[in-house]
């Protein structure tokens, strides 16, 4: 995952047709709310400030996020091995505190 998160942050060398279609994947084409926008499987969440383009996911007994703020190549992801946990919240807390910020400024979509 650290590898695929390199990728789309544009941090592996001699990779840039990979890169190209990765940064393709990361622009928005439906916007959800005025404060999401849904790209190719990526969510782009505007009202963050730096932008964060993530994908949270999971089962009944795993929880899963991977999000990134691309202008300052900062990224991260949460595998947990239990259900229901707040790896979303938890991820943008950790991207936000990493580029300088506190918090979201408010819930931007229905997850966690």
């Amino acid at each position: 995952m650290a590898t695929f998160l390199a990728a789309n942050l544009g941090e592996l060398p001699d990779h840039r047709p990979l890169e190209s279609a990765m940064a393709l994947a990361q622009h928005g084409i439906f916007t959800i709310n005025p404060d999401v926008a849904q790209a190719l499987a990526w969510e782009i969440v505007s009202s963050a400030q730096p932008s964060i383009i993530e994908k949270n996911g999971g089962l009944r007994t795993t929880s899963t996020y991977i999000g990134m703020i691309a202008q300052k190549k900062l990224g991260v992801v949460i595998l947990a091995n239990r259900g229901k946990q707040p790896a979303t919240r938890v991820g943008r807390q950790i991207l936000l505190g990493l580029a300088g910020r506190l918090s979201m400024p408010r819930e931007t979509s229905n997850a966690e």
